[in-house]
């Protein structure tokens, strides 16, 4: 499952960026930071790219770019990790929309249609189905939906409640519990966040990610999205950061 889901934008339209440090749930590590460039935020026609950098240093290893319709559970969006080659993505084509999958360089690209109908919720479109059902989940109440999976080529039963509110970067949150539909939920680890209520911009997530490890494992962190860095900005300059170079290791951490 991809963790990169949930990043999103404020209401108001605009170009802007943010900045993720993703840190090991264990120890604390910076494991890597996420930097968020969004064009025309939230408008028909919204695309965002997200670079993903080493904890080492400036270069950037993955890359994730979104694109927005009049549907925003469901952007269009691309993934590539340089480090193994994965990618996962969906299009949108005159025939529907379509998912996809390869696990590195040297695997075969996997394919399928998503069936016509289904109103799925697809990566950071999270965050917009998030805050079409605020005010049930500010009522306690369970709201579930089929969230697309890249690696099945399909979607799964998810089910999402508000647990409590806290204070997130000096401000008062809500946080909400993702797990799965049925009794899969009870083996497989849930994924929190936390949204501003003021505002409903997300500041904390914590589960599964869709970074994966040296072994290829997926990376379990909690990443925060300072409020201080979040910018404002007149052209985000999407055409230069489709084209910055990926690299295909990050240095190793000092000793």
């Amino acid at each position: 499952m991809a963790a990169a889901w949930f990043f999103t934008t404020a209401a108001a339209a605009s170009d802007l960026t943010f900045t993720g440090y993703a840190r090991s749930r264990e120890d604390g590590r910076l494991l890597y930071i996420e930097s968020h460039h969004v064009h025309r935020a939230g408008e028909v026609g919204e695309s965002r790219i997200v670079l993903y950098r080493c904890a080492t240093g400036g270069a950037a290893f993955a890359r994730k770019q979104l694109d927005y319709g009049k549907v925003r559970e469901e952007p269009e969006f691309s993934f590539i990790d340089a480090r193994s080659g994965y990618a996962e993505g969906l299009r949108r084509t005159a025939a529907g929309l379509r998912v996809y999958q390869q696990e590195n360089t040297a695997a075969k690209r996997r394919e399928a249609a998503v069936p016509a109908g289904t109103a799925i919720v697809a990566d950071a479109g999270f965050d917009e189905f998030v805050r079409k059902h605020w005010a049930e989940l500010e009522a306690a109440k369970t709201v579930q939906f089929p969230f697309l999976i890249p690696s099945r080529l399909g979607h799964l039963p998810f089910k999402v409640r508000k647990q409590n509110e806290a204070t997130v970067d000096g401000a008062t949150s809500s946080v909400i519990r993702l797990t799965l539909s049925g009794v899969f939920g009870l083996f497989l680890p849930f994924i929190e966040v936390s949204y501003r209520k003021a505002d409903k911009v997300l500041l904390r997530y914590e589960g599964l990610t869709n970074i994966r490890d040296d072994d290829g494992k997926n990376l379990v962190a909690v990443i925060r999205f300072p409020q201080a860095e979040r910018r404002t900005v007149a052209d985000v300059g999407l055409e230069r950061l489709r084209v910055e170079p990926l690299v295909m290791r990050c240095p190793p951490a000092a000793s």
